[in-house]
């Protein structure tokens, strides 16, 4: 019991009464930790309230950390009882009653009778759920440029790499478009960098909500968007990335600012991923010498 008693202090003696538990419950209602406890016939004989608001009064369906339901000789109590042996740090999940999720941290710890079966087994529930959510945040904007919400610059290109190598591989097509805000700089000094963020971030969320969900969407530069259209020939690309420049020229912008974008579109022709952005870029910078608000295409390429 001296390794259990790490996790939560005052833990009952391996002996303890059904009265000493009852104690053991109301400490860890203060501490804002369930317990449930199990008969040796692994039903429930016990809660406290922490546990009740948990788990509610339906029965529960235990799920492990990737959504899987979880045998019931799996689960860390049944585990306890088998072994007689203390099981730490499980994390379960259970359904909130509103189509949420509880994340868990369980322990399931055994006490034995005076001629040393085992009795009872208690079940602590540590509620992770908000470390979980910051878990995930953490992860994402990792992947993720946090103002726009597109993959960062190492994400996209990696993306782009591996879009390369399943063209090579299977023959399928692919498109990419490359396209910025068209005067941001400008847009910038005259309303300011906050204003000049918020067009950022309004951009990203309609390039992101805008393309199908194998689209891929990632930031390259201050304005510069790099979009991977996967099993798409450039003339076919057209259609969805015009349609993308028509929602941002048509936004209500903050400040009533007038936002268009440029760009350049180009399908993947057996080149280098820097050899492919290079023919993009070309084509928006045409696009921008040839009066903005529009994208081009390689006119070599269908």
């Amino acid at each position: 019991m001296n390794a259990a008693a790490n996790y939560y202090p005052s833990l009952p003696n391996v002996n303890a009464d059904d009265s000493e538990i009852r104690r053991y419950a109301m400490l860890l209602d203060n501490l804002g930790i369930g317990l449930v406890v199990y008969s040796i016939d692994a039903l429930p004989c016990m809660s406290n309230n922490v546990a009740d608001r948990l788990l509610g009064e339906k029965p529960h369906h235990w799920m492990d950390h990737h959504g899987k339901a979880v045998p019931r000789d799996e689960l860390p109590q049944k585990i306890s009882l088998k072994t007689e042996q203390p099981v730490f740090d499980t994390t379960l999940t259970v359904d909130d009653g509103t189509g949420g999720t509880i994340w868990l941290s369980v322990n399931a710890l055994p006490v034995f009778s005076e001629t040393g079966k085992i009795r009872r087994v208690l079940l602590t529930l540590n509620d992770i759920t908000d470390l979980r959510q910051l878990q995930r945040e953490v992860s994402r904007l990792t992947t993720h440029d946090s103002l726009t919400g597109a993959f960062n610059k190492d994400v996209i290109s990696h993306l782009l790499e591996n879009e390369i190598r399943r063209a090579q591989r299977y023959g399928t097509p692919f498109s990419i478009a490359l396209l910025d805000i068209d005067h941001f700089s400008e847009i910038c000094e005259k309303h300011g960098r906050f204003n000049g963020d918020l067009v950022l971030a309004s951009v990203g969320k309609i390039l992101r909500e805008g393309v199908r969900e194998i689209d891929m969407i990632g930031r390259l530069d201050v304005d510069e968007f790099l979009v991977i259209l996967p099993n798409v020939r450039q003339s076919e690309a057209v259609v969805g990335v015009e349609r993308l420049r028509s929602q941002i020229e048509t936004h209500p912008f903050t400040d009533h600012l007038a936002i268009t974008i440029s760009g350049g579109i180009a399908g993947y022709a057996g080149e280098t991923s820097a050899a492919l952005l290079e023919r993009c870029q070309s084509l928006l910078l045409n696009a921008k010498e040839t009066g903005r608000n529009r994208f081009c295409l390689d006119p070599e390429i269908s």
